[in-house]
């Protein structure tokens, strides 16, 4: 082994069962390198992470660190070594402080018990390495935003000596401010030698911070490239096996339908204020605005779940702003959330009973019982007509891949056919082929005059999909725009309040 490399694979694999999981995967990861892993859902990316972490061991093949084979039996074991990994959704203790969270395991005890006063020193030193300011050392971890907690677990990380941290789609919660300085962080850390390894499905991020990209399909390595010579098409086509055309864009005439929902005025505390807009069947609209900019709570509203205190919501010509989210649901206003995992998907059950959960009374006779016929055969239907990758219904949802899990959530509204539709960030951490499909679904529910209220801190993916779009800043609206108005340097300017009407 070079000298230059701290990370090595040679022909991991991985089985689940009669599952190849990964099949004789090799990888380099140079000191000071920040080398992406790429792939579809189910590739085998978070696989391959959880055996570097020490989560998973492979079944076959060798791992080397600084030149020594290795085989984790823990994550502790992996952190001793120097290996720390930040996960999608933040693994932290909600109810205990920044303090605690940075030192949880890991706690300076001597005979007197824990020195809270060492550890609070060297926790300001650890906040400092991501920008962070000590005043949070005291707050519930869970009272932090997402990406916050984000850099938090990046410090901890960090400040225990780590030399290689693996960032699992860190940028699909985070803002755009947030992303921004994760990646100088990422630098600053490529700089003091530390190795990252970063999966992500968003390839511009990825071809402007990489420095190698190595890319997985169905278990196997397809394809190792360095940054310069990588394209957007060459990486898709490396992740999926074909070239997949991201232009869904269809025009429609929609003009001169009446609007089917209009917001007026509507306003809760400092969380949204004075929003206004109209949306007709068959249209595309599109919010865009960084984390924190209200676009989620003032659909909740809508859907009747979070009630705003001013402003009025008309649906149809009806009063509407006092609804609650089954009145919604029995005027077919739907709401798939942005979080599958705590605020949309039941972990517990199976596809079935995900998908149906929504529309159980109409699938049951006088007696209240279930016509299990008409649900499979409703469910079945919908797996066909949407493809998703599923053993069988009665499969637990929580065993699909990520975009197998946001099918079954969309497609839960899609049991019945919408009047107007509310998808919250749809396509956030799925890979580029299942985003391709869901757009274009997007697109066939507009074609029906489904009204799409499309919310979205993918602006390549706003852009391509709206017919118009609003801009939310701190809970305003800092722009509405046409299609043929938008540019990207308009809305950023409008995301951060840089600019105003």
């Amino acid at each position: 082994m070079e000298n230059n490399i701290i990370l090595e694979g040679k022909s991991i694999s991985k089985f689940f069962g009669g599952v190849k999981a990964l099949q004789n995967v090799d990888f380099q990861l140079k000191k000071g390198e920040i080398l992406s892993v790429m792939g579809e859902n189910g590739a085998g990316k978070s696989t391959l992470m959880k055996i570097i972490a020490g989560v998973h061991r492979n079944d076959t093949g060798e791992l080397l660190f600084d030149g020594e084979k290795v085989s984790f039996r823990s994550p502790i074991e992996a952190s001793e070594k120097g290996i720390s990994i930040v996960y999608q959704e933040p693994n932290i203790f909600s109810d205990m402080s920044v303090l605690e969270n940075l030192f949880m395991g890991h706690e300076i005890v001597n005979k007197s018990g824990i020195q809270w006063t060492e550890m609070y020193t060297q926790a300001i030193e650890a906040l400092k390495l991501v920008d962070l300011d000590e005043s949070i050392l005291s707050l519930p971890m869970g009272k932090l935003s997402i990406g916050t907690q984000q850099l938090v677990l990046i410090a901890r990380g960090v400040f225990r000596k780590c030399k290689v941290l693996i960032l699992d789609e860190p940028t699909s919660i985070l803002s755009y401010a947030e992303s921004e300085k994760l990646f100088q962080i990422m630098f600053d850390l490529k700089k003091k030698g530390v190795s990252i390894l970063y999966i992500s499905h968003r390839i511009p991020e990825i071809l402007r911070i990489s420095d190698e990209i190595i890319i997985l399909r169905d278990g196997h390595l397809t394809g190792t490239m360095k940054v310069e010579e990588a394209t957007e098409e060459k990486v898709i086509e490396a992740m999926s096996g074909r070239k997949i055309n991201m232009n869904v864009y269809r025009k429609r005439d929609y003009s001169k339908a009446e609007p089917i929902l209009k917001v007026q005025n509507l306003s809760r505390g400092k969380t949204y204020q004075n929003i206004s807009f109209e949306v007709k069947p068959g249209e595309v609209l599109a919010f865009y605005g960084l984390v924190g900019s209200g676009r989620s709570e003032m659909a909740r509203a809508i859907f009747g779940e979070m009630m705003a205190q001013d402003g009025k919501i008309e649906f149809k010509g009806q009063d509407i702003s006092h609804i609650t989210t089954k009145e919604a649901v029995d005027r077919r206003i739907f709401y798939v959330p942005e979080d599958r995992g705590t605020q949309g998907l039941f972990a517990a059950h199976s596809v079935k009973k995900n998908m149906s959960a929504s529309f159980l009374k109409s699938m049951s006779g006088l007696l209240g019982l279930m016509n299990e016929k008409e649900e499979t055969q409703r469910v079945q239907n919908n797996i066909d007509t949407y493809s998703i990758k599923t053993p069988s219904q009665n499969t637990m949802v929580m065993s699909l891949s990520g975009g197998g899990q946001q099918k079954v959530l969309l497609c839960r509204w899609l049991l019945e056919k919408p009047e107007v539709i509310i998808l919250d960030e749809p396509t956030r951490g799925i890979d580029v082929a299942t985003k391709a499909e869901i757009h274009r679904y997007i697109m066939d529910l507009a074609e029906q005059n489904v009204a799409v209220i499309l919310i979205s801190s993918d602006l390549p993916e706003a852009m391509e999909l709206c017919d118009e779009m609003i801009i939310m800043h701190k809970g305003k609206m800092t722009g509405h725009f046409t299609r043929d108005e938008i540019t990207e340097k308009k809305i950023l300017k409008r995301a951060l309040d840089l600019e105003t009407d």
